[in-house]
């Protein structure tokens, strides 16, 4: 393992808190959005996790339009689908637990994993009361092409949790069957894939960045046969499920699909749900309500990809049906964590291109903001429309602010100087140049004594600052920052 290899193993390790252990039929009209919503013909087979203290609920059920056919197809006039997860073939190994998120997060005690129950519970073996597992429907633009309908494919959310904290969370199972949004695939997930969800999304979590979470991480025998290279070559592996949460799954695609689609009616009322539940800020009879809505996604957006570039974190697949509206990260797929600093790291191998490098991202969140604004369009008049639109000539400001203040905190820097961004961006010219490891730099700035820095001789254990001193300019950039951190 090479020494970056082997600080980004260390890096995971650390942060992770984890245990380890070995019919068709669709609604054509809009009154079937005003149904009542009985589930008993549908889960009236399905077991309860009886104990197992976790009551889940569902404020989606009365207040959206929902879908009741569980066949594979183009949905209509719906933003979820019922769908029942398809249980994971026994023998199941519950091979990962996050305390934290028992504990803190869902009221739990650590006893339970000791419960027979709870890994058919965490895996979608049975359902927890209050349970009504559903598919969401969204689209999405995928390498800057619109893709039509995608959709929850292997995910089931079962409902959402209120803890004693007063926090909601809503829980999620990933790779646990078949939905009406599957297409071609077979609605599971994979160990390795399921094993970087867990641990990244913990890890991020631990490094501050908003995040979904995950609890815990079950494995089976049944086989599931994937392409991992891309090269034609497809072999077994074995099935996993990860049991999610977030405060909200909705995402720009959420809404794109309905204006794409001309349903009007439901944008207004989804748009409606998620500003009442989430930006409790906003005033529901404020006129100008999706204006001030659009602000605050486009400034925590900016923020949160400034966070990912603090940390070296390249998502790999910016779509719009990755970007949460309410800012957070989620979706793991073929992410990456740079090592050596490189503006042009990309982490998904499919991405010939390089449309979601880690240098890109700020430039795709831009992207992406207006597509979500062609979502809101069809609801804007023609001055709230102009407001957006000066909102988002904003985003680079509102990124390149807080992309500073984070590098700056990253130094040790106190105060504004004007010199402070280009005292960083020196640093990552020479990082760039010498092909110095990102975290490693910083974290041995933080632990270097300034007589060492000052004659640039660093012992086998600084190797990251013994890269970065290669640079000729190396001691210009060392003169500039101690100055700065002597005021």
């Amino acid at each position: 393992m090479t020494k970056h290899g082997f600080t980004l193993f260390l890096f995971l390790s650390a942060v992770a808190i984890a245990t380890f252990r070995d019919e068709q039929e669709f609604c054509e009209n809009e009154s079937c959005n005003e149904r009542e919503f009985d589930k008993s013909h549908f889960y009236s087979d399905v077991k309860h996790c009886g104990e197992i203290p976790l009551a889940l609920s569902h404020k989606l059920l009365d207040a959206l339009p929902l879908d009741d056919g569980n066949v594979i197809r183009t949905v209509k006039r719906s933003v979820f689908s019922e769908s029942q997860p398809s249980p994971l073939k026994e023998p199941l190994t519950l091979a990962a637990v996050s305390q934290d998120v028992l504990r803190n997060i869902l009221d739990l005690n650590e006893s339970v994993i000791q419960n027979e129950e709870f890994v058919r519970c965490v895996s979608g073996g049975k359902l927890f009361p209050g349970s009504v597992p559903l598919a969401h429907r969204y689209g999405g633009h995928q390498f800057g092409y619109w893709a039509g309908q995608l959709g929850d494919g292997r995910a089931h959310l079962l409902g959402e949790y209120t803890n004693r904290k007063g926090e909601r969370w809503e829980v999620q199972l990933k790779g646990s069957g078949k939905t009406p949004y599957s297409r071609s695939g077979d609605g599971r997930a994979v160990i390795r894939s399921s094993v970087r969800e867990f641990l990244c999304s913990e890890a991020m979590h631990f490094l501050g960045v908003p995040t979904s979470r995950a609890l815990s991480l079950v494995v089976s025998e049944e086989p599931v046969w994937r392409d991992p290279f891309y090269n034609g070559s497809v072999i077994k592996e074995r099935g996993a499920v990860v049991l999610r949460l977030a405060k909200s799954w909705f995402r720009i695609g959420s809404l794109e699909i309905l204006t794409r689609t001309g349903e009007l009616d439901v944008l207004r009322t989804l748009l409606d749900f998620v500003i009442k539940e989430h930006f409790k800020s906003i005033a529901t009879n404020d006129p100008d309500k999706y204006v001030v809505f659009f602000s605050r996604v486009l400034n925590e957006t900016a923020h949160l990809i400034a966070h990912w570039m603090s940390v070296g974190f390249a998502h790999g697949v910016c779509n719009t049906d990755n970007f949460s509206l309410l800012s957070i990260t989620f979706h793991y797929g073929p992410f990456g964590f740079m090592e050596s600093y490189d503006p042009n790291f990309v982490p998904n191998t499919s991405d010939d291109e390089g449309r979601y490098s880690i240098g890109a991202q700020a430039n795709v969140g831009l992207f992406n903001l207006q597509k979500l604004l062609e979502a809101l369009k069809p609801l804007l008049t023609s001055d709230q429309l102009s407001q957006s639109q000066q909102i988002l000539r904003e985003y680079p400001q509102i990124y390149h602010q807080r992309f500073h203040e984070l590098f700056k905190a990253k130094l040790g820097f106190l105060g504004n100087e004007e010199k402070d961004s280009y005292v960083i961006a020196f640093l990552l010219k020479l990082m760039e140049d010498t092909g110095a490891d990102f975290t490693m730099t910083f974290r041995q700035l933080s632990e270097v004594t300034l007589s060492r820095l000052q004659k640039g001789s660093f012992a086998p254990s600084l190797w990251a600052l013994s890269d970065l001193s290669s640079h000729k300019h190396f001691r210009d950039w060392v003169q500039l920052y101690l100055q700065r951190l002597s005021r």
